[in-house]
C-alpha cells in the first residue's frame, strides 16, 4: 500500500500564489496606509502601534479611520 502525497508541490504553491495576486493585487500608496491604519498596525503619523510590539497607541475608532485632507 502506498502512500499518497498530501503536501503541495512547490509549483502547486507557486501557481495558488500567483493565483491570489491575480485576484487581489497587493494594495499601493495611500490605499495601503489607510488599511494599515485601519487595521490598528500603524497610527496616522505612521508610527508602529502596541498591538503589534510598538510603542505608539492605535488612532481612535482605527477600524472606520479616514485622513484628513492635508493642504
Amino acid at each position: 500500500m502506498s502512500m499518497l502525497n498530501t503536501f503541495p508541490t512547490p509549483e502547486q504553491l507557486a501557481a495558488e500564489a500567483r493565483e491570489a495576486l491575480r485576484k487581489h493585487p497587493p494594495k499601493e500608496g495611500l490605499e495601503l496606509f489607510i488599511d494599515l491604519v485601519r487595521r490598528g498596525f500603524i497610527n496616522s503619523q505612521g508610527q508602529v502601534t502596541r498591538l503589534i510590539g510598538g510603542s505608539a497607541e492605535p488612532e481612535p475608532d482605527y477600524e472606520n479611520w479616514t485622513p484628513t485632507r492635508r493642504r
